[in-house]
């Protein structure tokens, strides 16, 4: 038996599709952290005779935008327009996510690019559905008045 409480917060099929509705054409603005985010999916058969890890044999790799990226790509996937604010390096992996945020419909890029700042990486090594190991490559936090990246957002 459902009681009060839990049916006051369960949405039917009508009311959720007046919901994305809502949601449909809303400017949001996205603001924080931006990372390229990979993942590396590929077969394990053996143990690795120089430590007791797993050898990962690699299938495909693939790349998307991560973090506050991540969350613009779910606003346009809700019919949104995201306006994307954050900082990005000048360096290849900035090079690869400015092209990934580029060729998402629905987000608008107000993304800075810094001469001297490395682009956040998260890469995951994944087989057989479970995650094996994340390789995150990325310096210390930004310093300094990084408000003024955001202005016009």
């Amino acid at each position: 038996m459902t009681s009060a409480l839990e049916a006051e917060r369960t949405l039917d099929l009508g009311q959720l599709q007046a919901l994305l509705e809502r949601v449909r054409g809303l400017r949001v603005a996205c603001v924080g952290d931006l990372m390229l985010d990979r993942y590396v999916y590929g077969e394990v058969s053996r143990i690795s005779p120089e430590a007791p890890i797993p050898v990962l044999r690699t299938r495909r790799t693939i790349a998307m935008p991560g973090g506050v990226g991540n969350v613009a790509r779910n606003v346009a996937a809700l019919g949104g327009v995201a306006r994307l604010g954050a900082v990005a390096g000048q360096d290849p992996a900035g090079d690869e996510l400015a092209a990934l945020v580029a060729g998402e419909p629905g987000i608008e890029d107000a993304v800075e690019r810094r001469a001297g700042v490395a682009t956040i990486v998260k890469t995951r090594f994944v087989a057989a559905g479970q995650q094996l190991l994340r390789l995150d490559e990325e310096a210390a936090a930004l310093m300094g008045d990084e408000t003024a990246a955001f202005t016009g957002a």
